[in-house]
């Protein structure tokens, strides 16, 4: 049986309290069966790049999100597809 995530490796997320335009690296469920989700932080000022965040903390890439990105939502994809 396939274990089914909120996100896919390659999605690009925010965080539900804050921009925080980032790619979906790596995933795992935690024994409870919680999804924990590796990301790469794509904000203009973040100090910490890569974190590991609960699932339920996690959207789909917003607007506010893409206006503090590093990329251009074309570069953003074409760096999400060399994920997959």
């Amino acid at each position: 049986m396939e274990t089914q995530y909120k996100f896919d490796l390659g999605d690009w997320i925010t965080h539900r309290d804050q921009p925080m335009p980032s790619l979906v690296q790596y995933r795992c469920k935690s024994s409870r069966g919680d999804e924990i989700y590796g990301v790469r932080s794509f904000a203009w000022d973040d100090p910490n790049r890569d974190r590991m965040i609960m699932g339920e903390a996690l959207l789909p890439i917003d607007d506010p999100a893409w206006d503090v990105c590093l990329l251009t939502p074309d570069m953003a994809a074409q760096l999400a597809a060399k994920q997959n």
